[in-house]
Formats: C-alpha cells, sequence, structure tokens
C-alpha cells in the first residue's frame, strides 16, 4: 500500500512556504529493471521524490536546503526555461531543475540519477526521442564520477552497472561494452558480473529495450 502525508516546506531559497506530498509508505510487487528503476508501487510514487518551490522554482530532494552559491544557476535562463518547457511532462522538468542544481553543486552521480529519472518518465509518456537524449545525459554525468577509478570496484561498480544500461538504451553500445570490460577486470560482486554478461548479450543482439534484474540472474542460473 502506498500513503503520502501532506507537509508544510519552507524554500530554502526564497523562504516561501509550500506544501507537498511527502511518501509516507509504498511497497514493490516485481523485480527492478537494469538501471534500478522499482516496479510498481514505488514506481508510482516519483511525485513525491522530489519537492518543487511553486514562487521561485526552487527543485530538490529536501527543498528546505539551499547552497546560496547556486543562486545563478536557480536564476539561469537554462534553469527556467526547463521549467518552464511546456513540451516537457511537468515533473520531467522538476527531475531536470534538481539535477541541474545537484550538478553546479559537483554531485555528478546523484544528478545523473536525476536525469536517468527524466528518463523514465519519457519512457512513461512514450517520447522515445526525450528517453534516448536523457539517458545519454545520465550516461555523461555517471561517466565522469568514474573518471578517476581504472577499475570500478564496490558503489563505483554499481554506478558503472547503471551507466552502462543507460549507454545500452540510449544506442551506445560500443561505450558500454568498453565499460563492461573495464568494470569485470577488477574486483566485483556475482551479481553485478551477471547483469554485465547479461548486458553484453543483450547489446550484441542489438536489444536497446527495457529489462529487469531477474532475467539477468535467471540467464545465470
Amino acid at each position: 500500500m502506498t500513503t503520502f502525508s501532506e507537509t508544510t516546506v519552507t524554500c530554502g531559497a526564497c523562504g516561501h512556504n509550500f506544501q507537498h506530498s511527502d511518501l509516507s509508505s509504498t511497497n514493490r510487487f516485481g523485480p527492478m529493471d537494469l538501471d534500478t528503476r522499482p516496479p510498481e508501487m514505488a514506481r508510482s510514487t516519483m511525485l513525491a521524490w522530489v519537492q518543487q518551490c511553486p514562487t521561485c522554482g526552487h527543485c530538490a530532494r529536501d527543498a528546505s536546503q539551499f547552497d546560496s552559491k547556486l543562486r545563478g544557476i536557480l536564476e539561469s535562463q537554462d534553469y527556467q526555461q526547463h521549467l518552464k518547457n511546456e513540451t516537457l511532462p511537468p515533473l520531467a522538468a522538476r527531475f531536470i531543475c534538481s539535477g541541474l542544481l545537484l550538478e553546479a553543486g559537483g554531485k555528478i552521480v546523484e544528478a545523473g540519477l536525476e536525469y536517468l529519472r527524466v528518463a523514465w518518465i519519457m519512457d512513461d509518456a512514450e517520447a522515445a526521442a526525450g528517453s534516448k537524449q536523457w539517458r545519454g545525459q545520465a550516461a555523461n554525468c555517471l561517466a565522469r564520477s568514474l573518471e578517476v577509478s581504472a577499475t570500478p570496484a564496490g558503489s563505483d561498480a554499481n554506478v558503472g552497472t547503471i551507466m552502462v544500461d543507460c549507454l545500452r538504451r540510449a544506442g551506445r553500445g560500443q561505450e558500454a561494452l568498453s565499460v563492461i570490460e573495464r568494470i569485470l577486470s577488477g574486483n566485483v560482486g556475482a551479481v553485478i558480473e551477471q547483469v554485465l554478461i547479461f548486458q553484453r548479450e543483450l547489446i550484441t543482439r542489438g536489444d536497446i529495450r527495457s529489462h529487469t534484474i531477474d532475467e539477468a540472474i535467471k540467464q545465470e542460473n
């Protein structure tokens, strides 16, 4: 069961109060996708994931917190255009803007994951071009976070594995294959190894569709 609770948030950027529906509880039935998108009912809770101040447009997981150094980003033409872009689903704009602030603040992995969530929203809107664009943007961000890792392991390997799925589904299979070999050359856990081997098979077949973690595990068992 999914439940929400109304919360009053004081925007850290402009000081105005607004209401937001916070996620109180949810559940999951089935496996998550290779890019970590959860199954239902959690899948349908994204409206609660990012708060948006209706006064200044500040978008963040916790909009009560704001780094004043990012005010230039918040007030920039690029940020405001995304926020007001009527060709985008409003929820996608919210995640894009959250990602822009995170990226400008040096939180590259978190920004990449926000852009990936934009791609999920585009998937649901059956906007293939937008889905491809934002998966590519997510992959680019995640790649920057791994630039200093010769053979990603631990949390870096998790990030790299998500990046592989972003690259594959964005039609950048050769790049994905390079990342797969780089990660597999290190010491990674069994699940990540199985997922990456499955990803390699998908790329070989030219498959850019969505697949689940369970498909990758069953493939090996």
